[in-house]
């Protein structure tokens, strides 16, 4: 699953688009989070591929995807995958996004540079103020670290990216998540939001606190909250079958 595809242009890089799932189905795009690719939605996407047309979009420098010349922000991300979209003919899609990509999904329907059918944010924070914790762990996480814990992912990164070098996209990444200005997380603008918004969080989210995702969904007129527990960071993978029933009544329910 996900593995052919095509690249899609986004000025400087080429964006990797991959689809699986049921063509005539309804159409939902899945974008992943942080040094992630489209892969790590397979647990979730094998059990909706039967109702739905499933879009998997790797983020610049991630998957397939070329890194490009751009600096890495949030705010191109949402250019790209803005461009992506309207390439495709997806400015109205439904958006699953999980942490990164639920970030830059809040931020494109915030911005209304297109209009997604419904929004569902998993693990994805909304703001990140200078005392929050997450903030500590970004800022001592090392490349070593992360070798150490996901080293397999690292390898499938080098095996399929057209110029890997894991090194540069730990930097940028990181310093992405440590932004705090116009180009990094939503904030306020969330409240810009018109879509049917699903805020997903997992208990035992170490990154993300109950008090972040609560917060986020008192900003968004008419939002939902999903507050799952014993659920971690990874809730997609680890438990794809427990999110799955919320999942399809949310979007059965704000679907026409």
């Amino acid at each position: 699953m996900f593995e052919s595809g095509k690249p899609v242009s986004v000025g400087d890089t080429n964006l990797f688009v991959s689809e699986a799932g049921n063509p005539k189905g309804q159409a939902l795009v899945l974008l992943h989070g942080g040094l992630q690719s489209r892969l790590d939605f397979i647990p979730l996407a094998k059990l909706l591929a039967e109702d739905y047309r499933l879009i998997a979009i790797d983020t610049r420098g991630h998957g397939r995807s070329g890194i490009g010349t751009a600096p890495l922000t949030y705010r191109q991300i949402q250019n790209d995958f803005a461009t992506v979209l309207t390439v495709l003919g997806l400015q109205n899609a439904g958006i699953i996004g999980h942490s990164d990509g639920g970030i830059v999904a809040l931020r494109l329907a915030a911005s209304r540079t297109v209009q997604p059918e419904f929004v569902i944010a998993v693990g994805a924070h909304w703001m990140l103020p200078e005392n929050d914790p997450t903030r500590q762990i970004y800022q001592t996480i090392t490349l070593e670290n992360w070798r150490g814990m996901f080293g397999n992912q690292i390898s499938v990164y080098n095996a399929e990216n057209p110029e890997p070098d894991f090194g540069k996209l730990f930097k940028a990444t990181t310093h992405m998540w440590l932004g705090c200005d116009e180009d990094a997380y939503p904030g306020a603008s969330v409240r810009n939001i018109q879509c049917p918004l699903l805020v997903v969080h997992g208990d035992d989210d170490m990154l993300v606190s109950r008090q972040q995702a609560f917060e986020l969904a008192g900003q968004v007129k008419g939002a939902r909250l999903l507050n799952l527990p014993f659920a971690r960071h990874t809730l997609l993978e680890d438990m794809p079958e427990r999110v799955l029933p919320f999942l399809q009544d949310f979007m059965a329910r704000v679907t026409t």
